[in-house]
């Protein structure tokens, strides 16, 4: 397929959309002088600067079901003959964020610690979904000057099961974000007034499937809530970590 614009120019497509979102965020955006091998951005927000590696991708496909989903890679390859051979990938030690803008405007501000490949990630589905963001401007006819999966439907009638009639069609994927199913219910967890023995001293007994209860008390202290996403790391004999997963304050849609 043909480009109107080059890797590079796309690139800088969406450090463009980064800009904009982190200043409505209230940032101060700085950009590096020269070349950073590790990250595009430096923002600063409630006092505290964070470095952002931004990621441009058109890459798109359906799952069997029909849903959108979008391959960001997260490895550099060089492009050019002085490449080393050895891909340059995102290292969390170096890079707080990935900011991903993809084809038809869906964004997402991921922390570094967060993602769970080295070469490329699938945005669009259940995974990372809690970091979505706003959308922005679709790159697809930018970049391509053309639309990306849709397509007209042919003379005849509609295939069982698409029963809208042609002179109000369907909203198209580019209209409507298709949201991952909830993983909670509304309803609040509330402290209970009885606890089990073992949950009073703090203790927990790891059942079938490696289930726990977590005591009440850690877990309000903590501030846990009902349908609360953690990590679970390791730190020792012994010794799991269940920790919040969540965007900082800054990064959340505004109420």
């Amino acid at each position: 397929m043909d480009r109107r614009v080059n890797r590079s120019q796309q690139g800088d497509i969406g450090e463009v959309s980064a800009i904009e979102w982190l200043a409505t965020r209230g940032a101060t955006v700085l950009i590096p002088f020269g070349y950073s091998p590790h990250f595009d951005l430096v923002a600063e927000l409630d006092g505290q600067l964070v470095r952002i590696q931004v990621k441009t991708s058109c890459q798109e496909n359906r799952t069997p079901d029909g849903h959108e989903r979008f391959s960001v890679a997260l490895a550099t390859c060089g492009g050019n003959q002085s490449w080393t051979g050895i891909a340059k990938r995102i290292d969390p030690s170096r890079v707080d964020f990935l900011f991903a803008h993809t084809a038809h405007g869906r964004r997402w501000l991921i922390p570094t610690s967060a993602l769970e490949a080295a070469n490329a990630i699938s945005l669009g589905g259940p995974k990372y979904a809690e970091y979505e963001i706003e959308s922005g401007l679709s790159i697809r006819e930018i970049v391509f000057g053309e639309a990306g999966l849709e397509s007209s439907d042919g003379p005849g009638e509609y295939p069982s099961g698409q029963r809208m009639a042609p002179v109000k069609r369907p909203a198209q994927p580019s209209q409507v974000r298709i949201l991952p199913p909830p993983i909670a219910s509304s309803q609040p967890v509330k402290p209970t007034a009885y606890e089990r023995k073992l949950g009073q001293s703090g203790e927990a007994v790891v059942n079938q499937k490696r289930r726990v209860t977590i005591p009440q008390k850690p877990f309000f202290e903590a501030g846990f809530e009902n349908g609360s996403r953690v990590r679970v790391r390791c730190c020792g004999s012994g010794r799991i970590i269940l920790e919040q997963v969540e965007l900082p304050a800054w990064a959340r849609p505004a109420a």
